[in-house]
């Protein structure tokens, strides 16, 4: 038995080849039983191979050998592997190449660890290539595959893998990651695809991978997937220091949250499809088309372009959104409804549906063209609501641009406030808003007509703005309604003075005159600050002139009153459009020459306002007799400062069984009777319930 044994200790260009000529060598000049040799270095431009030694024996039917290399390296791709045994049941030798066939890898896997799989092995002395197959690979639970071939220049490989647990290929990864990933993902996966490294880099990764059961997150929360079924085709190729890319994604199952937008992928399937390129140093992005669509929900598609300065995390995105006929529903919750979270409109209702197309540049939209049908916006908070919006929306971001917008309604609400149909027109550009045509919005029983209504730099601290308009008569229990005060009867109808807007704040150039109750109505030094805030403060004084009483009870279900009323209410706040504070004062005009008389349920209520006196007289003696009573004057005054009314009348009437009194009504002639008020402190809230109370029962509740 014989032997040759071949120590090589140079760097080589090509192993396979010094192989084959050592063997041939060998074998042509003497009857040797096996070979063996060692080579110390072996390199392509895209692989290295580190202590390579091998042994060929010729004493079985066939030729058999073994190959043992202590490391190999992919450097582009980041893989190294040691302690690589090949163990060749069938040697194969031609003259045109070499084959280790029918032979079993013994390898390290990083994070797997040593495993033992079939495969086969084929060198082609003429072009230099070596082929390889490497089945049956036991790998995050699963099974997997890998084909490929090299040369000097390049390697192409080819993976498939099926059955494979998600969470154990984030383990092994990380072995390959300079740093942590940082996400945590379990369920099945199954993948193919192909790598091609060129010229000492990766030049191509071709990817099919099928996700089941997915439940994958970040560290951040940012990105989260649950039952996740999804299937991902992904292209890449580089050009030199760009990367251009393809990318199609189908989820047709499970719920995804990658922020800020969520989605049920059950309900809705979504498709998500995208061609671009990307630097090396990821300084430069470009989605030079997307398309995405989730069920009938949505259909959108467009293009992002995002630059970032080296070094710094300033980003500059710039692109367009089209939409087409999507649901506006999805859009609002999937989307801005997080965006907009504590905002005016960050808790809405939403329906209908929106077409058009959305451009944005450095990190700001400039411009908008949106259709939109049977829109419904629903705050639910209830201070706003609109529903049936249907017409066309056009936003510029240089006003000199503007184009002309058109838009209709069914009907609304603003605070309580109902408003019915109406049609709009106007421009907007930049921060600026110009009505077109006069609107006229009705409500209450009558409208709004705005006949100018301008504003201009609106969302900055510069903004500023101009509204004439005219109130056709509303019907001031609907109005008093919406407010949440007693239903007073009769309409309010007058002429709006000027408004300006300036600053956040809007007041009127003037008094604001209105006819009600065969009376007058003034309202001056009007002023309301952030009216579009989530709490309006409104500051002013109002007047009332000569009201016709009768009128004011006849359908207030408080009790007949006959004669004349005025009032003051000086220092009015209202915050939320609820008074917080005023002085509250309502009397006899002096020298009225009206018919003064009050009914007994009348009274019966002022005395139950007031904590006290003449009701029970009214009950006893012959006053019970009558149903009308004379009166020379009423008054009564509520000054409001944090929450609780200071209550006083016409004046003080001494000492009564409840303590010191006021006068509510002060009696006259015959018969005649006074009602005297005891309590002095009432809350805000509980006196209005009251009122709400006695005019809804038609009788007094004495508390």
């Amino acid at each position: 038995m014989a032997s040759v044994v071949l120590p090589v200790r140079r760097r080589l260009a090509s192993g396979g080849a010094l192989v084959l000529l050592s063997l041939g060598a060998a074998v042509s000049g003497h009857a040797v039983d096996s070979l063996q040799g060692r080579i110390g270095t072996i390199t392509g431009d895209d692989w290295k191979v580190t202590g390579l030694s091998f042994s060929v024996r010729f004493d079985a039917p066939r030729l058999r050998g073994k190959v043992r290399i202590d490391a190999l390296e992919l450097p582009s791709a980041g893989f190294l592997f040691a302690d690589v045994i090949i163990d060749c049941g069938h040697v194969a030798l031609s003259a045109a190449e070499f084959g280790c066939l029918s032979a079993e890898f013994t390898v390290d896997v990083p994070g797997v660890g040593r495993e033992t799989f079939p495969g086969e092995a084929i060198y082609e002395r003429e072009t230099g290539t070596t082929r390889f197959a490497l089945e049956d690979i036991s790998i995050a639970e699963g099974r997997a595959s890998l084909r490929g071939s090299a040369t000097e220049t390049s390697v192409d490989i080819e993976i498939s893998g099926d059955g494979l647990e998600l969470a154990d290929l984030a383990g092994i990864a990380q072995q390959f990651a300079s740093e942590p990933p940082g996400f945590s993902a379990t369920g099945k996966g199954s993948i193919t695809g192909s790598f091609r490294l060129r010229d000492g880099g990766l030049s191509h990764v071709s990817l099919t991978t099928e996700l089941t059961d997915a439940a994958v997150s970040n560290e951040d929360g940012t990105l989260v997937t649950d039952a996740m079924h999804a299937l991902v085709d992904l292209s890449v190729d580089s050009d030199g220091d760009r990367w251009q890319f393809e990318i199609d994604v189908t989820a047709n199952a499970g719920e995804a949250y990658i922020e800020p937008v969520y989605t049920n992928l059950g309900e809705n399937a979504v498709s998500f499809g995208a061609e671009g390129g990307v630097t090396d140093d990821l300084t430069d992005f470009e989605l030079t088309v997307f398309t995405l669509t989730q069920g009938s929900l949505i259909d959108m598609t467009g293009n992002l372009h995002a630059s970032m300065q080296a070094g710094t995390e300033n980003a500059s995105f710039s692109g367009s959104i089209e939409l087409r006929d999507s649901s506006i529903d999805t859009i609002y919750s999937g989307l801005f409804q997080v965006l907009l979270a504590g905002t005016v409109v960050g808790d809405l209702q939403t329906g209908g549906t929106v077409d058009g197309t959305a451009r944005f540049e450095n990190n700001a939209i400039s411009g908008i063209d949106l259709a939109l049908r049977d829109l419904n916006l629903d705050d639910r908070q209830d201070r706003f609501a609109i529903y049936g919006l249907n017409g066309f929306l056009h936003w510029h971001g240089d006003p000199a641009t503007a184009e002309q917008s058109r838009l209709s309604w069914g009907s609304g609400s603003a605070y309580n406030i109902p408003f019915g149909p109406g049609e709009l027109e106007a421009r907007l550009g930049g921060d600026d808003f110009h009505l077109s045509k006069p609107l006229r919005i009705p409500t209450m029983g009558g409208a709004l007509l705005l006949k100018q209504l301008e504003l201009n730099d609106f969302g900055t601290e510069s903004a500023s703005g101009l509204l004439d308009a005219e109130l056709e008569p509303i019907q001031l229990g609907r109005l008093t309604s919406a407010f949440g005060w007693p239903a007073f009867s009769g309409s309010l109808s007058g002429e709006l003075p000027l408004l300006q807007y300036d600053g956040g704040v809007i007041t009127v150039g003037g008094s604001l005159t209105a006819s009600a109750f065969d009376g007058d109505i003034e309202f001056a030094n009007l002023r309301l600050e952030e009216p579009l805030g989530l709490a309006p403060r409104l500051y002013g004084d109002l007047r009332l002139r000569r009201l016709d009483l009768e009128r004011l009870t006849d359908t207030f279900s408080f009790g007949l009153i006959q004669g004349r009323l005025s009032g003051d209410v000086s220092g009015l706040e209202m915050t939320a459009w609820r008074p917080v504070a005023m002085d509250l004062h309502l009397y006899t005009p002096p020298g009225d020459p009206a018919r003064r008389r009050i009914s007994q349920r009348a009274v019966e209520n002022l005395a139950s306002v007031g904590g006290g006196g003449a009701a029970a007289a009214l009950s006893t003696g012959f006053m019970k007799f009558f149903e009308e009573f004379s009166y020379s004057s009423i008054g009564i005054r509520c000054v409001l400062k944090d929450g609780t009314c200071t209550m006083s009348g016409v004046g003080p009437a001494g000492d009564g069984p409840f303590g010191q009194g006021y006068y509510i009504v002060k009696g006259s002639g015959l018969p005649r009777i006074n009602v005297v008020g005891y309590r002095h402190q009432v809350s805000w809230n509980t006196l209005i319930q009251q009122l709400d109370s006695i005019t809804a029962s038609g009788g007094p509740v004495v508390n």
